[in-house]
């Protein structure tokens, strides 16, 4: 498909996982793809992996707003503009995310700063590159943790993730008028590094998959084609949606 012919495309926390997938996805429809990540090694050889797309790696911590900002201006730069924006960098503090008694304030600063701030940083300067180009479209990658109580025990993530659904309600409404839809992806368990540390535990791996209706964890390219389907002309009446991916897991 060429869905994305002669677009322009900016991803967060693109070196690796659903990021990169989305990234691929992408540049294999037609875009040109900025991938943008706090590891820089990470993140070229990802671009290396792009087949077509013009592939541009950019380095930048989401929670630093002028680092953001000047990623945002090396692709309009690059390319005179900006179509697509996706939010998907995130963290998760594995070992020292807790229940709020136990969660230390620190722990829980750093991981809002990066799911939540970040996703509303390059929310900001996404939609000023797509307000000068006459609109476009931002995906925000969020977590049914942030809906439902799945997580326990990740109480930071978890809150993290339900202030990036309201950021997608309020922006899509915010910039409807102007031409730029906003909508947010909900994953499930995903097949990503940053699930690895449970997912590689045989028996952790298979009480989850006998919680998810269809039977087993999602593959990054499953979340990627939704959000390329957001992101695309596809979508061109879907605007302030939150699409759970997530094989069933929440619609019990």
């Amino acid at each position: 498909m060429d869905r994305f012919e002669g677009r322009r495309a900016l991803i967060t926390g693109a070196a690796r996982g659903i990021g990169l997938a989305t990234a691929t996805r992408l540049a294999a429809e037609g875009a040109r793809v900025a991938l943008l990540d706090i590891d820089a090694d990470a993140t070229a050889a990802a671009a290396a992996t792009l087949t077509g797309g013009e592939p541009l790696p950019l380095v930048a911590d989401v929670a630093d707003e002028a680092a953001v900002e000047r990623a945002f201006a090396a692709a309009q730069e690059a390319w005179g503009g900006l179509d697509v924006v996706v939010a998907n960098a995130a963290t998760q503090l594995v070992g020292e995310d807790d229940r709020a008694d136990r969660l230390d304030l620190e722990a829980w600063r750093r991981t809002v700063d990066v799911n939540l701030t970040g996703a509303f940083v390059t929310v900001k300067h996404g939609a000023r590159a797509l307000l000068a180009g006459g609109g476009g479209a931002i995906v925000c990658v969020g977590s049914p943790a942030g809906h439902y109580g799945i997580a326990a025990g990740l109480d930071a993530y978890s809150a993290s993730k339900g202030g990036v659904s309201g950021l997608v309600r309020v922006a899509a409404i915010d910039y409807a008028r102007e031409g730029i839809r906003v909508n947010g992806v909900l994953p499930g368990i995903t097949e990503t590094p940053m699930n690895r540390w449970w997912l590689d535990d045989a028996d952790a791996r298979a009480a989850m998959a006998a919680q998810i209706p269809v039977g087993r964890p999602a593959r990054p390219q499953e979340i990627a084609a939704v959000v390329a389907f957001l992101a695309s002309d596809d979508a061109a009446y879907v605007t302030g949606a939150l699409w759970a991916v997530d094989g069933g897991l929440t619609a019990r």
